[in-house]
């Protein structure tokens, strides 16, 4: 399965939309800001020339239709997975799409690493406090759509893998690894590997995914699907997935 990863709020239904036609079957949309907390750590992260984080939780739950009604009227053959990244700081924050039926995954947001996110207590924050994410999973997974996880892999003071073992416990299909190292310069495929030997969710793969040899090498390490992100700004992923 390919994959078009969350980058912020560039990732809505008019940038995504045209990857309908580049051998793509899931777009992730967001991340989306869920709660106050999190919006003002958006305003904080734009100071520094991220103007995408700037995504309003106030009426998130009709912008989300609006995104994926974008997506589904421009190719109205595709029959992919329209999924949605959500920032929260609290299991209420993450409750605010429960209703929306026409979203087919939900994928908790435990991987931006911005410093006012981390701050605020979302992104890679989740992975540091295994208990409230545990609350955030015991109620989502009770939501009417499938639920992803985004990690990020090589985070101080978290062991990726005991984050893996706890999301195995909870009725959880998607497990997407941002496989990040610091200081290297491309994926850290040895974490995927130990990653797919443990578990049972379907893994996908990302980080610096910018080549068919890094999609076939993602493959080759365990992940049964890539993800790519900044790639796409270069405006096709063709190249990437089909080689």
């Amino acid at each position: 399965m390919n994959v078009i990863a969350p980058m912020a709020g560039i990732c809505d239904g008019e940038f995504t939309k045209k990857f309908t036609k580049e051998n793509v079957d899931m777009i992730l949309l967001g991340g989306y800001n869920s709660n106050l907390e999190t919006f003002k750590a958006g305003l904080e992260n734009s100071k520094n020339d991220r103007q995408e984080f700037l995504t309003c939780p106030h009426h998130l739950s009709d912008d989300i239709t609006e995104q994926i009604e974008i997506i589904r009227e421009y190719n109205p053959s595709w029959n992919g997975i329209i999924g949605v990244n959500l920032r929260g700081t609290d299991v209420e924050s993450f409750s605010i799409l429960k209703n929306n039926n026409d979203m087919d995954v939900l994928e908790v947001n435990a991987h931006c690493r911005q410093e006012a996110t981390v701050n605020c207590g979302a992104g890679e924050t989740l992975l540091r406090n295994e208990s409230l994410l545990s609350d955030i999973l015991e109620e989502v997974t009770t939501h009417p759509y499938d639920i992803s996880v985004k990690i990020r892999a090589n985070v101080d003071c978290v062991n990726t893998i005991s984050i893996v073992e706890l999301i195995e416990s909870y009725d959880v299909k998607y497990i997407h690894v941002d496989a990040m190292k610091p200081g290297i310069m491309s994926a850290d495929y040895d974490i995927i590997n130990k990653i797919s030997k443990i578990t049972s969710k379907h893994l996908i793969g990302n980080n610096s995914v910018t080549s068919h040899e890094d999609y076939e090498k993602m493959l080759e390490s365990g992940a049964d699907s890539v993800s790519v992100a900044r790639a796409t700004l270069e405006g096709s992923v063709s190249h990437i997935f089909n080689g």
